[in-house]
C-alpha cells in the first residue's frame, strides 16, 4: 500500500493520465472534479477491475453494471430509511454489551491484544440480524469458516489485479482449481446462502402476506425481506441475485464498519485527551447510569462523530474508487474525461492532500468541526463515495458504529504505545493495517 500511496503523491497535478498495462487510466483528485465526475450519469459505470471481485462478492450494488445497479437501487432503498433503521438499536445495544462482556477477559491484564477478532465478528453479527433478521450465532462455525474463507479471498483477488496473466476468467479459473482456492470461494458464499434459505422457509411457514393497509409493515421490512418480498411481487431476482446482494451487504456492512471501528478505537488510544473528550460527551449524553443507547442519543454524539468521519479520512477502507466513462465529460482546466476512459478516484489521497488539509498525515478530529468542514469543498471528504452511487448505507454505519465505540468507552479505557507512524497499510478489496489493531484495555472504574 505504501508504493500505491507514494504514487498517488508523485501524480500531480491530476487530471494525471497513465497506462497500466495495455490499459488507459485518468486519476481525478480535485473536489471540483470529483464533484462532477460523481454526479454524472456517463461517470456511473463500474471499471472492468471490478470483475476480478466478482468470484467474492458478486454482482451486488458494489459491482454490478450500471443498469442492474439503477433496478436493484431503486428497489432496494427502502430498506434503509429513518424509521427503520431506528427499530435497530435494541439489537445494536444487544450485541455490543455482549461484546463488551467479551472484551472483559482482555481487561486489567497490561498485555496488549488485537482489536480485530472481536470487533470483525460483533459487526458481521450486527449486520445479519439488522438486514436479514437473522442472529448467525446459531450458525458460529459456518460464520468462522465465512470469515476465514473472505481473507483468503479477498487477498487472491487483489493480486490478480497486479498479475495481467490472470486477467483472463478462463485462466483465472484454472489458477483457483489447481491452487485448491475454489473452496475458500465456495465457503464464502456457503453461509448467505443459508441465511437466505433459513429465511425463504421461514416467510413460507409463516405465509407472510402483506396488507396494502398496513403501512407500517411495509415501511419496516429488514433488507432480505425486502428482497423476498418483492421477488413475490414481480421484481424477478435470480437466486444469485439475491445471494450476490447479501454477500456484498455482509461484506460491506460489516467489513467496513469493523476496520472504521477498529482504526478508530486504536486511535483514541493513542490520544489520552481526545479520548476523555469523547468519554464526558457520551457520559454527558447518557449519564453514568447504564441504560440502553437510542437514536436521538447518537444524533448528539457530535464529537463521537468527528473521530469517526477523521478516522475515515485517513483510513478510508475503500482508498480507491474505479469508474468508467460512458461519454466525453469535461473537467477542469479544459480537460476531456475521454469516453472509455478508466477513472481512478483515490479518497486515501484526496483525503490526505496537504491543499485540503493541514497536517494531512496527523489524526486530527478538529478537521470536522463545523468550522472546518465550511472552509473545504464538499468533496473534500469521499470516504463514502458519492453521488447518486455512493454508499446506500452511510447514516446506518454511523449509527451502528457510534453506539459501538459509545458502550465500549463507557466500560474501559483505552491505551496503546503503537505510534502513527508505525502503522502499516495493506490492500485487498479493503484496506488494513499490517499488524492489526494492538491496545491495552483497563476498566474505567479503576480510572488509571
Amino acid at each position: 500500500m505504501e508504493a500505491v500511496m507514494g504514487y498517488l503523491e508523485k501524480a500531480e497535478p491530476t487530471p494525471y493520465t497513465f497506462w497500466l498495462g495495455y490499459v488507459h487510466y485518468v486519476l481525478i483528485c480535485k473536489p471540483e472534479d470529483l464533484q462532477v465526475v460523481l454526479n454524472n450519469s456517463n461517470c456511473l459505470e463500474k471499471s472492468n477491475f471490478y470483475k476480478f471481485f466478482v468470484n467474492t462478492v458478486g454482482e451486488g450494488l458494489f459491482s454490478s453494471p450500471v443498469e442492474k445497479w439503477k433496478k436493484h437501487r431503486r428497489l432496494i432503498t427502502p430498506a434503509f430509511n429513518i424509521r427503520l433503521m431506528e427499530t435497530f438499536f435494541p439489537i445494536f445495544n444487544a450485541k455490543n454489551e455482549r461484546l463488551v462482556r467479551r472484551m472483559e477477559k482482555e481487561a486489567d491484564t497490561g498485555e496488549y491484544f488485537d482489536l480485530w477478532p472481536y470487533i470483525s465478528s460483533n459487526a458481521l453479527d450486527i449486520i445479519c440480524q439488522t438486514t436479514m433478521g437473522y442472529d448467525i450465532n446459531s450458525l458460529e462455525s459456518t460464520k468462522v469458516e465465512f470469515e476465514e474463507a473472505l481473507k483468503i479471498a479477498s487477498v487472491e483477488d487483489s493480486l490478480r489485479i497486479y498479475k495481467p496473466w490472470l486477467h483472463p476468467d478462463f485462466i483465472f479459473k484454472l489458477y483457483i482449481k489447481f491452487t485448491g482456492l475454489t473452496k475458500s470461494y465456495e465457503l464464502v458464499h456457503k453461509l448467505p446462502e443459508q441465511i437466505i434459505e433459513r429465511k425463504q422457509n421461514e416467510l413460507r411457514e409463516k405465509k407472510l402476506k402483506l396488507r396494502d393497509n398496513d403501512v407500517r409493515e411495509k415501511s419496516l421490512l429488514s433488507f432480505l425481506d425486502l428482497l423476498l418480498e418483492l421477488n413475490e411481487e414481480g421484481a424477478e431476482f435470480s437466486d444469485t441475485d439475491i445471494r450476490d446482494e447479501v454477500v456484498t451487504m455482509m461484506i460491506g456492512g460489516s467489513e467496513t464498519s469493523a476496520l472504521t471501528l477498529s482504526f478508530t478505537l486504536l486511535m483514541l488510544a493513542m490520544n489520552s485527551e481526545v479520548q476523555e473528550r469523547a468519554y464526558k460527551e457520551i457520559e454527558q449524553i447518557l449519564g453514568t447510569d447504564e441504560r440502553p443507547i437510542l437514536m436521538e442519543d447518537v444524533n448528539k454524539m457530535v464529537f463521537l462523530e468527528q473521530c469517526i468521519r477523521e478516522t475515515l479520512r485517513l483510513f478510508p477502507p475503500g482508498p480507491l474508487i474505479l469508474r468508467k466513462a460512458t461519454k466525453d465529460v469535461p473537467l477542469s482546466d479544459n480537460f476531456i474525461l475521454r469516453s472509455g476512459a478508466n477513472i481512478i478516484i483515490p479518497p486515501v489521497r484526496v483525503q490526505r492532500h496537504p491543499n485540503l488539509y493541514e497536517n494531512p498525515l496527523m489524526w486530527n478530529p478538529e478537521n470536522f468541526s463545523v468550522e472546518e468542514v465550511a472552509k473545504r469543498h464538499k468533496y473534500s471528504f469521499i470516504a463514502f463515495s458519492g453521488g447518486p452511487r455512493g454508499c446506500i448505507g452511510s447514516k446506518y454505519a454511523m449509527f451502528s458504529m457510534k453506539v459501538t465505540v459509545s458502550m465500549i468507552l463507557q466500560k474501559y479505557i483505552l491505551r496503546t504505545e503503537v505510534k502513527l507512524e508505525d502503522i502499516r497499510l495493506s490492500l485487498d478489496l479493503l484496506m488494513r493495517s499490517v499488524h492489526g489493531y494492538k491496545i491495552k484495555l483497563y476498566s474505567r472504574k479503576l480510572k488509571i
